[in-house]
């Protein structure tokens, strides 16, 4: 804007010195008939004078077009003026944007980190019950082993009790028998008593 300004005034400031040097130059050879005849003076003057008429149109014409610029200039300058003030406006937008993504990231970083504190005490939990696992399989093998040695040991038990009650019952037998047989030899010793 104001380089436009500027060049603006230096061409009118150009013009106006253009005007006054041919203002000079049709006074000198006005006043010098020395050189010239009068009516190449008068021809001069007029061509001069229709030089300073065609000047002063231009410079109108200058003049018209400058405010035609400086017109435009404005308008454009105004037109410019709204679009910064809607980039700025889009510029806050974008740091509010901007400002909101950060802070998700930095939550979502966040959470991620907790994750993977998560992930990594439930690795070490799985380990662990892995462990445990192993630990409680070897046990209930041990186990396992020690109820079939106990079954073993009980069916042999079972085995040997019922050999026992067998015995027992072989053993009532003879007893049984062996009474019989003493009472039978009572009776056969009292009956040879009675006969002597």
């Amino acid at each position: 804007m104001s380089s436009r300004r500027s060049s603006c005034n230096w061409a009118v400031a150009l013009l106006v010195l253009w005007s006054m040097v041919s203002l000079v130059v049709v006074v000198v050879w006005a006043s010098w008939p020395a050189r010239v005849g009068l009516e190449g003076c008068q021809r001069e003057i007029q061509a001069l004078e229709e030089k300073l008429e065609g000047a002063r149109v231009m410079k109108a014409k200058d003049l018209q077009a400058v405010e035609r610029e400086l017109k435009q200039s404005r308008e454009n300058q105004s037109r410019l003026q709204l679009q910064i003030e809607h980039i700025l406006q889009d510029i806050q937008l974008t740091n509010l944007s901007l400002t909101d993504a950060l802070l998700e990231k930095a939550m979502l970083q966040e959470n991620l980190t907790a994750l993977e504190s998560e992930v990594s005490e439930s690795v070490s939990v799985q380990a662990r019950l892995s462990q445990e696992r192993a630990l409680n399989e070897a046990e209930i093998f041990a186990l396992q082993v020690n109820l079939t040695s106990e079954e073993h040991q009980l069916d042999s038990c079972m085995a040997l009790r019922d050999a026992s009650h067998s015995q027992q019952v072989a053993a009532d037998s003879k007893r049984k028998a062996c009474e019989s047989k003493s009472k039978y030899f009572h009776k056969h010793l009292e009956s040879c008593a009675v006969q002597e």
